[in-house]
């Protein structure tokens, strides 16, 4: 599997998935396939980044409302020489939950060559994204559906996670018969 191979599944089978991958993801929280969730999640999440190139998408960056909190604002304000202020009216808006997120879409230090123009500094939510690789996988299955239809390295996790539960599933069945 490579990173064209990934991204053109991911365009063709996202959104037709959706609720199947959705289904699944909750149906972690209560049935046992034979392994553990995390652990799993983590061995993919690393995989799956070793093998797609986000500089090379960058659909997080043309798509997401990003939150930007008191640091990042800073941290990104001084590595533009600007203070703040400057930078909050020139940059960032109020969402109606009070948080503050990027006043553009594509975000607005996507360079045209789909490259972060900020890398160094980017923001929290960025430096985290996709949140696969956090502990309690299973708790934040609503997310993980949403950014299976944002993210071809999510979609992938995804679907080689349902992939070794069906293997599980069959031995189990053939074991029993």
């Amino acid at each position: 599997m490579d990173h064209d191979t990934i991204v053109e599944d991911w365009r063709r089978n996202s959104k037709s998935h959706d609720d199947e991958n959705y289904e699944f993801l909750r149906s972690l929280k209560f049935r046992d396939y034979g392994f553990d969730p995390d652990e799993l999640a983590a061995e993919l999440h690393e995989r799956a980044f070793q093998i797609v190139d986000c500089t090379r998408c960058a659909n997080c960056c043309k798509t997401l409302q990003i939150k930007i909190t008191d640091a990042d604002a800073q941290w990104i304000a001084e590595h533009l020489n600007m203070t703040p202020d400057a930078f909050a009216e020139a940059y960032l808006a109020m969402d109606e939950n009070g948080e503050r997120k990027f006043r553009q879409q594509p975000c607005p230090f996507l360079g045209e060559d789909d490259r972060c123009q900020i890398y160094g500094v980017r923001p929290t939510d960025c430096r985290e994204y996709p949140f696969t690789d956090k502990e309690g996988f299973v708790f934040r299955t609503k997310g993980h559906a949403n950014r299976a239809l944002t993210c071809p390295a999510v979609f992938w996790m995804i679907e080689e996670m349902r992939k070794r539960s069906l293997i599980r599933t069959r031995r189990k069945r053939k074991r029993r018969t």
